[in-house]
């Protein structure tokens, strides 16, 4: 069987088992500052829900993919999304162990992605079924344009270090920042290669991104409805004023500068990010260093290869050892 060289710009290399200990973390990680802690920590609640939906439906497209790179770069993808889910997963415990349940919300979410990222309704015949996938792989492809540009947006912060932010909060955020800026293109290219159609990619932004916001907004009200040590309300103003101190990417950049870039008929991903920024974060950074050294160099160089007969075969789910 030919070998396929499995990275190239915008490609994930491979997971990256990183832990991180939250027992030195505070509540208001950003301190004197609890609207962009938990306008941060939104995050935490919306990716493990929509990375597990995000894998489903790549894996489903897998099948369709005839081109061996581009196949080989599902697997890596799959394993960086999954620990991706656990990582922030566990940062919601630790909310938890501070007195923030953050269940009603995550549950409420969840609902709402089966329903648009799930399977299709049982009655939907052939064609329908197909046009559902590319639908759900459009809505991926849109979403993963968010986390690439939140991603290139903290490697370049330097604000939430100037305000004393917790570095392992930080290292967590630019960690995970970075394999979403270095994949940023897998899910375009899959949704590219088996529909392509920019009526469906366009149509799935303009619904994608007054959820992605809303969903955003109404994560960080609850969280601060849920902070008993605070007793200031959600305020579009405060978000401003965040942005204006860079310690937040502003309503603007997410509602309509961000999406006005995806839309044009000529985007792709690439344009972005920096893949050889994020590569040199992820060498720098505490918990990949740390995840290299227990790996012992098992872990899969920049660079290496993957046959083009390695199939994904499950869900890759991951659970911390």
């Amino acid at each position: 069987m030919p070998e396929v060289q499995l990275h190239h710009d915008g490609h994930p290399m491979y997971r990256r088992m990183v832990r991180f200990d939250w027992s030195q973390t505070p509540l208001h990680w950003v301190p004197d500052d609890p609207f962009s802690t938990h306008m941060i920590n939104v995050l935490h609640l919306l990716l493990p829900e929509g990375e597990r939906h995000f894998i489903k439906a790549v894996l489903e497209a897998s099948s369709l993919v005839e081109d061996p790179e581009l196949e080989a770069a599902i697997k890596p993808f799959v394993q960086q999304e999954s620990w991706h889910a656990w990582a922030h997963q566990v940062v919601l415990d630790h909310l938890g162990d501070q007195g923030i349940d953050t269940k009603a919300y995550t549950d409420r979410l969840g609902r709402h992605l089966s329903t648009m990222l799930g399977d299709p309704p049982k009655f939907f015949p052939s064609p329908l079924r197909r046009w559902w996938l590319y639908r759900r792989l459009a809505d991926v492809a849109a979403l993963e344009h968010f986390t690439a540009m939140l991603g290139q947006w903290v490697l370049t912060n330097r604000a939430l270090d100037e305000a004393g932010a917790d570095p392992m909060m930080l290292d967590l955020l630019r960690w995970h920042g970075a394999e979403e800026v270095e994949h940023r293109a897998l899910v375009y290219d899959v949704y590219q290669h088996v529909s392509g159609n920019y009526f469906i990619r366009a149509f799935s932004m303009l619904m994608t991104t007054p959820l992605f916001v809303g969903w955003w907004v109404a994560g960080a009200r609850y969280l601060m409805r849920a902070d008993s040590t605070i007793d200031q309300k959600w305020r579009w103003r405060d978000w401003v004023s965040a942005a204006r101190r860079n310690r937040l990417p502003g309503p603007w950049t997410l509602l309509v500068t961000a999406p006005l870039r995806y839309l044009k008929p000529s985007h792709h991903p690439n344009d972005e990010g920096s893949t050889e920024m994020a590569i040199e974060y992820l060498e720098y950074s505490p918990a990949a260093k740390a995840a290299r050294e227990r790996a012992g160099g098992r872990q899969r160089p920049q660079g290496a290869e993957m046959t083009s007969g390695q199939q994904v075969t499950g869900t890759e789910q991951v659970v911390a050892q």
